[in-house]
């Protein structure tokens, strides 16, 4: 399997692994020789659309040629096959791709070992398991309701639908229970969580109670939603990750009422204000698409300004890509690609200063860092709470630990903080599970 796109993509092919392993399949590591390949695609971009088709055709030159199954989002939206070269076998998308081993064994790709031989991936979780990550991502929402000009989400996904509240914490305790000490929640819009009227907030103090989980962050939230209960909860939680990534998508007001977002550029500094004044040193992460149609000289410049004056610790940023369906398809003024191009490495440049200024407060401050991979013995990397790459130094270190550490530097080439520990905070041997 191969997943593109999002942390919800990878949530959910998480799901999907264990679908494949609990009807008997062996999931073996991408690119290794084996009888079907599955690619969990993402079609939010016309880059991420190609790279899926891409790797089908590599897949395709393989000898012997394995069933090539497309699935998720791309298979929505770009169907099996556009460029008609013939290499995708099936297209699962959203209702199919949790049914796949079924629909694989109804054509001749059934599982190797009869269901119920091999464990499922969840219960193999172990912080030793080195194809485990330590921090596991939990899918809560799916689908949106909101209609930006851009965006396939909702054609792709559907409309918004939130998991029980009871069924995530299961979901969670087990995780803690494997080993597990960090989660992320994750869904195409989580702001729009509500099970039965219960928002949010009331899944994040839920999710707070959970006894060994040392700490849990989201993915993302849309202004407009709930994200100032959001802040309020985090001024109070030991627990929840102090970062909160906010899409902004553009800092000129003409661009984002064309976008038909949801808020206004004094909406987002006010939002910022509010972080900011809440929880003093916070991580703040944002999305920036970079040629929308009708985005002139003057709009880029406003958007350049505008990010350059916020305290951001991370930028993505997105070359506008025509998406089939969508209203901004059909807009005029569209960018020339290399001007697009020309934005997004000024736009990247800018989120790289303000991730290293953002790294560099840290200096001389301890911080608490979730070691996720030993280097050499006694330096391992993870990272801080507020999502600031860290590489630490000291004894007892090993994957899935929690250090309280001291940043010692700036590491300006690998992009992160170097720091020594000063001690273990916690680690697999003294989690309670409640």
């Amino acid at each position: 399997m191969k997943t593109i796109g999002c942390r919800l993509n990878q949530a959910e092919s998480l799901g999907m692994a264990r679908d494949f392993e609990a009807a008997g399949y062996e999931v073996v590591p991408f690119g290794a020789r084996s009888d079907v390949v599955v690619i969990h695609g993402c079609a939010v971009t016309a880059k991420a659309e190609k790279d899926c088709f891409r790797l089908a055709r590599a897949a395709a030159r393989r000898r012997p040629r394995p069933f090539i199954v497309l699935a998720g989002c791309v298979a929505e939206i770009a169907g099996a096959d556009p460029a008609g070269a013939g290499v995708v076998d099936l297209a699962a998308g959203q209702a199919d791709k949790r049914r796949l081993p079924g629909l694989l064994a109804a054509r001749g790709y059934g599982a190797a070992v009869a269901p119920g031989q091999k464990n499922t991936r969840a219960a193999e979780l172990s912080p030793a398991d080195p194809d485990c990550r330590t921090r596991a991502l939990v899918k809560v929402q799916d689908g949106c309701d909101f209609r930006c000009a851009y965006c396939v989400v909702p054609a792709a996904r559907g409309p918004s639908r939130s998991r029980p509240l009871r069924e995530i914490l299961e979901e969670v305790r087990a995780l803690v229970g494997a080993g597990f000490l960090e989660v992320v929640l994750t869904g195409a819009n989580i702001g729009c969580y509500d099970d039965g009227g219960q928002k949010l907030v009331a899944l994040l103090s839920a999710i707070d109670r959970v006894r060994g989980l040392a700490r849990f962050r989201i993915s993302s939230i849309e202004l407009s939603t709930v994200e100032r209960e959001v802040i309020d909860f985090m001024a109070g939680s030991e627990k929840f990750c102090r970062f909160l990534h906010l899409p902004l998508q553009s800092g000129d007001d003409i661009i984002l009422r064309a976008m038909r977002r949801r808020y206004s550029t004094a909406c987002y500094r006010a939002l910022i204000e509010y972080a900011a004044g809440k929880l003093g040193r916070v991580g703040l992460g944002a999305d920036v698409i970079a040629g929308f149609p009708g985005e002139d000289a003057d709009s880029f410049e406003r958007t350049r300004a505008f990010v350059v004056s916020l305290p951001l610790s991370r930028l993505h940023v997105f070359e506008y890509s025509i998406r089939p369906g969508t209203d901004a398809a059909g807009m005029p003024g569209h960018v020339p690609a290399a001007e697009r191009k020309r934005r997004v490495s000024e736009l990247i440049r800018i989120g790289r200063a303000a991730g290293s200024g953002f790294a560099r407060s840290f200096i001389g401050r301890p911080v608490s860092v979730l070691v996720e991979d030993i280097a050499a013995p006694g330096h391992g990397r993870g990272w801080t709470g507020e999502y600031v790459r860290m590489r630490v130094s000291g004894p007892g270190l090993k994957p899935n630990c929690i250090v309280n550490a001291r940043a010692l530097a700036f590491d300006e080439s690998a992009e992160m903080l170097v720091g020594t520990v000063e001690y273990i905070q916690q680690g697999i041997s003294n989690v309670q599970v409640s």
